[in-house]
């Protein structure tokens, strides 16, 4: 990432909704929570920072078993069927 790129974009858009704010809307930023006014291109960070945060971790694949698979099952047999005698 360009950290200086990204820092004028964002210093664009705080501009911006500064304007719009009649105030400075530094901290008004849902990355701003993870911000370091000590960076050198402080919001690009934070952005960079809460992007990761808010991403879901990969899932990893499942582990193939080493364990045999399961043998294989049969149908039960159908009981028989009852035979009456057949009274006179």
């Amino acid at each position: 990432m360009n950290y200086q790129t990204k820092q004028d974009e964002l210093d664009v858009k705080k501009w911006l909704a500064s304007e719009e704010k009649g105030a400075d809307a530094c901290g008004d930023f849902d990355y701003c929570a993870c911000c370091d006014k000590n960076e050198q291109f402080p919001c690009a960070h934070a952005a960079e920072k809460k992007a990761k945060e808010s991403k879901p971790a990969a899932k990893k694949p499942a582990a193939k078993s080493a364990a045999k698979p399961a043998a294989k099952t049969t149908a039960a047999a159908k009981p028989a069927a009852k035979t009456t005698a057949a009274k006179k």
